[in-house]
């Protein structure tokens, strides 16, 4: 806690007179001690240098969302790696701050860090205006990515693709992802490799940033032991404008 009351009184000290302070929402004394123990741990393993330099989101259900750069300059979420998978499980974990998880995987995504990110206790901002109208799916596109995935399938890379991802454009074309058998991560009838990515960005220049995270995914998953991952990506598409026939 001296950390979190430190930080609080630095706070306070720069704010100008007659501003008007902002009010954090109350916090479970039990939530903010156990982020704190994944600190703790984060910093005798190596992952930072110290747990001082945290930034602390309190949500109005009692949860927290703490995070930091790592040595190696990455993001931190409560103690771990903020990857895509850890990312999709502090939304599903903590809801009420799904918002300022994905400004910082999106901040990680781009190299900004915590460039821009609130100060600690700020809610994340209610949504403008709910999400974008659903973009019209290009039926030829789609055919013609689905007949690609299907030449994967007779030669054994991926199984029928019944956990695809499918994600339109809005002005034409589509990212059709898959996992494939041997923990490879194929899109539009390919592996996902830099030299592919930058091609389809080309073509679906408006979707530049389902590629990164796509990208994003598919390191991760090469960083870790081969395994079928066919069902990898159902569920995991958070968008409200992404198709996902799962």
């Amino acid at each position: 806690m001296g950390r979190i009351k430190k930080k609080r009184a630095v706070r306070d000290a720069h704010r100008q007179p007659g501003a008007r302070p902002v009010t954090a929402p109350p916090f479970s004394q039990a939530e903010i001690e156990r982020v704190m123990r994944l600190w703790d741990r984060a910093v005798d393993t190596g992952l930072m240098a110290g747990g001082t330099d945290t930034k602390y989101h309190l949500g109005p259900d009692g949860t927290v969302l703490s995070v930091a750069l790592g040595r190696n300059g990455q993001v931190l979420a409560n103690g771990e790696w903020l990857t895509p998978s850890a990312a999709e499980r502090l939304r599903t974990q903590m809801p009420l701050l799904a918002g300022m998880v994905t400004f910082y995987e999106n901040n990680q995504l781009a190299g900004r860090g915590l460039d821009g990110a609130p100060e600690d206790g700020v809610m994340p901002l209610q949504p403008s205006g709910g999400p974008d109208p659903m973009p019209p799916l290009d039926d030829e596109a789609l055919a013609a990515a689905k007949a690609a995935t299907a030449v994967l399938v007779r030669q054994g890379k991926v199984s029928e693709p019944v956990g695809a991802m499918i994600i339109p454009a809005q002005r034409g074309g589509v990212l059709f992802a898959v996992g494939g058998r041997d923990g490879e991560l194929y899109v539009n009838g390919r592996a996902l490799t830099q030299q592919w990515a930058n091609r389809l960005r080309t073509t679906v220049p408006d979707l530049s940033s389902d590629l990164d995270r796509l990208q994003a995914m598919r390191a991760e998953w090469l960083d870790s032991s081969p395994e079928d991952r066919t069902l990898a990506l159902a569920g995991g598409c958070t968008d409200p404008n992404c198709h996902t026939p799962h």
